[in-house]
């Protein structure tokens, strides 16, 4: 990656990590419940019984409701930990401990866990996200490094699908050949599937 793409991209995570914290707490409640919506029809549509999810860090979309839900209706919800450079999927169950990793997220302490070939939707956060599905996370890379098997393998491609609000949508992102592609994302207006 040369560096004018690595100046770029710093810049624009600062500036859409700002619009995103700074969304006004009504519009933020009325967009994440349109969110917990959509994912839910989604899910319903697809039928999906191993999730993996995350929980809201830095004004990233709220789908906890979503996923009371789903565990609830009998669905598994998965949530990332990490550690050094590698992500495993835990088991994630309402009122569940949670303990705050070293980047400040919360994380289960269930050691229940699901190997990534085996999870059938990923709700993925991110920073950005263009309409060709290029997606731009924090720039740690796990789940581009997690999910790299996609890449080589379309057939055992679990559906990976952005959760983000709309004011996160650019005109286009640099794409580096080990980004791993969103399938769609998900926003407060509804799904939208990348390459349809």
């Amino acid at each position: 990656m040369t560096e004018p793409t690595t100046r770029q991209k710093a810049e624009l995570r600062s500036r859409l990590i700002e619009s995103r914290t700074l969304l006004q707490p009504q519009l933020r409640r009325h967009a994440n419940r349109r969110i917990c919506a959509h994912l839910l029809r989604l899910v319903d549509e697809r039928d999906c019984l191993d999730i993996a999810a995350f929980l809201p860090f830095r004004g990233e979309p709220d789908l906890v409701p979503a996923l009371e839900a789903l565990s609830e209706g009998g669905r598994r919800i998965w949530l990332p930990v990490v550690d050094d450079k590698a992500m495993r999927f835990h088991r994630w169950q309402p009122g569940q401990q949670l303990r705050t990793n070293r980047f400040g997220i919360p994380e289960p302490t269930n050691p229940s866990e699901c190997d990534p070939e085996d999870l059938e939707l990923v709700l993925l956060p991110l920073v950005a996200f263009s309409g060709a599905g290029t997606r731009l996370g924090l720039g740690a890379g796990f789940y581009d490094r997690t999910f790299g098997f996609t890449c080589d393998s379309p057939e055992a491609r679990p559906q990976m699908i952005g959760a983000a609000y709309t004011l996160q949508e650019v005109d286009s992102l640099p794409r580096d050949p080990w980004d791993v592609p969103l399938d769609g994302v998900i926003t407060e207006r509804g799904l939208q599937i990348f390459g349809a």
